[in-house]
């Protein structure tokens, strides 16, 4: 190509791209003398190069120019992608205990940035999906099992018989709501009544699914925030009445000791909390029925006389009678007027209308609500199999608080109180505030209620389960760690070798690691946008698994 021509084609490149084509040669010297690009040309000239190149490539830069690319995108796919990762410094050394020899077999040093990357393990999706991915996995193994079998768990547990019982909290004032199972209804249709507070009764509008309001108080002076916290924080105590409450019914209705009826029957439950969107917990709980005298490890069947119908029954009445005391949420409110003129009335001391009287000031006591649902398991036939149930409750262990994931952590303070409401909807907010006022008293000390306040008071576990419904978290970690050590990342069985070539199982070599707390999160936004893309295809080869395992 001519130079006029190979100066015209350069010319075009420039004033398409805005940087000389790098795909041409150099022609200024053969050319003649031209003018020199000044030093800020050059420099803008990079930026506008960079800005170019695509996300994937900006955030590996750093990585590729100190080397460490490949070291880094493994670790992130040993950790899935975690949004979050635990990062530590320490070493693994291997001694063997016949010679005493030390030899070294990890050390965080000549890892990228001098640390190792350990998962998060959070539950919640809206701070890793990744992680709260794995829970959800396990959470539904743990279900499952206990219905139909699975790992430390025979499958004769499948013919014991099983409930499904949803738990609801007594209303502590009217909300916007819609039903989500029924065709469309107006939410609380109460005409042109009006509350003590001169609000609207009702909502004579029909909620879409994303509605802002429900949830909300349509009253917030109606609604008993102070009481709604405390019954949060009462519900597992409340949960473990009425189990004992059951025991008690169904021995009175057999005729027998509560003693005999625990010897003989063991009431074996895993339970979820579901956060609703009015700031109260639902418990969702699957009871199975097994022998009551019976060592870890045994799964026999309960007596004849100990059928799904009768524990229905006696959990029924035990859910309508079991009440918990706790302390009055109201004795600390603000004293009106009104309120005065009656405590005084009632000391005698002033003379007001009849029918007033002193402030009731006395402990509170936590029921259940009105809606009570108890269903009965069917493994082999019937819309409620385990694993429909399984699903159902999965999916609530990854929610938060909020849909937002402005509560995921806890308040630590007042300032960080004030500077998180603002982000709250006001509903929300008044529940988070009404945690905080009632934790200030020495009454409330044992419901922790300022430790619990981004959780509306609730202090209990997502997924807690008796202990021996089925297998556990710590076993299903354990469970994969091995399959992680014991396979390659193709799937392929392997023998894993210890420093001095024998199976690391022996018992002739002792393990000694040595860990400290390093940091937590990612040093760069590069390395934040590459975790997101490897939690997005480890979250794809699991799916893809998925389907295989279904499809076969």
């Amino acid at each position: 190509m001519p130079a006029r021509c190979q100066e015209k084609c350069q010319r075009k490149c420039q004033k398409k791209a805005g940087f000389a084509c790098s795909a041409l040669p150099d022609i200024r010297g053969t050319m003649g003398a031209r003018r020199k690009r000044p030093a800020e040309s050059v420099d803008s000239m990079g930026k506008e190069v960079r800005g170019m190149l695509p996300e994937s490539l900006t955030a590996m830069r750093e990585r590729v120019a100190d080397g460490t690319l490949s070291a880094f995108l493994s670790q992130l796919d040993r950790v899935a992608g975690c949004t979050n990762p635990i990062r530590l410094a320490g070493t693994v050394d291997h001694v063997d205990t016949s010679t005493g020899e030390m030899r070294r077999v990890l050390d965080t040093q000549t890892m990228p940035d001098g640390t190792l990357l350990v998962p998060c393990g959070n539950r919640r999706a809206s701070v890793c999906p990744s992680c709260s991915y794995l829970y959800k996995g396990d959470a539904w193994q743990i279900v499952h099992a206990g219905l139909t079998g699975g790992p430390d768990v025979p499958a004769s547990v499948a013919a014991h018989p099983g409930l499904f019982v949803t738990l609801t909290a007594p209303s502590f004032g009217p909300v916007h709501s819609r039903d989500k199972h029924g065709p469309p209804r107006t939410c609380h249709p109460r005409g042109r009544k009006r509350c003590p507070h001169g609000r609207p009764a009702g909502c004579n509008r029909i909620h879409g699914d994303g509605d802002s309001l429900l949830g909300q108080a349509i009253c917030p002076e109606c609604f008993d925030y102070p009481a709604a916290v405390v019954w949060n924080a009462c519900v597992s105590r409340l949960w473990k009445r009425t189990v004992d409450l059951t025991y008690r019914k169904i021995a009175a209705y057999v005729g027998a000791s509560e003693w005999s009826v625990r010897r003989a029957l063991r009431l074996s439950y895993v339970k979820v909390a579901e956060m609703q969107a009015r700031g109260l917990v639902h418990l969702h709980v699957i009871l199975r029925l097994d022998q009551g005298s019976t060592r870890d490890g045994e799964w026999i069947s309960p007596p004849e006389w100990a059928t799904g119908e009768l524990v229905s029954r006696c959990l029924r009445r035990a859910a309508e009678e079991v009440r918990f005391p706790c302390p009055d949420p109201h004795q600390h409110d603000p004293v009106t007027l009104e309120q005065a003129l009656a405590t005084l009335a009632g000391a005698g001391l002033v003379d007001v209308s009849a029918g007033t009287g002193p402030i009731p000031v006395a402990d509170g006591e936590a029921r259940w609500g009105e809606q009570l649902d108890i269903k009965r398991i069917d493994v082999e036939t019937g819309d409620l199999t385990p694993a429909t149930v399984g699903n159902y409750l999965a999916k609530y262990i990854t929610k938060s608080t909020t849909d937002s994931g402005k509560l995921d952590r806890r308040i630590r303070d007042g300032e960080e109180l004030t500077a998180l409401l603002p982000f709250l909807t006001a509903h929300q907010a008044a529940l988070v505030k009404a945690a905080w006022r009632l934790g200030i008293w020495p009454e409330f000390d044992d419901l922790r209620l300022h430790a619990h306040a981004h959780e509306f008071g609730f202090r209990g576990h997502w997924l807690t389960k008796s202990r021996r419904y089925s297998t556990t978290f710590t076993r299903r970690r354990q469970a994969r760690r091995t399959w992680q050590r014991t396979h390659t990342p193709a799937g392929e069985e392997r023998v894993p070798l210890d420093a001095f070539g024998r199976p690391d199982d022996s018992d002739e070599t002792v393990i000694v690691a040595s860990w400290r707390f390093h940091s937590v999160g990612y040093r760069r936004d590069g390395d934040r946008w590459l975790a997101l893309q490897a939690a997005d295809l480890a979250r794809s080869r699991r799916e893809e698994a998925h389907l295989a395992r279904n499809a076969a």
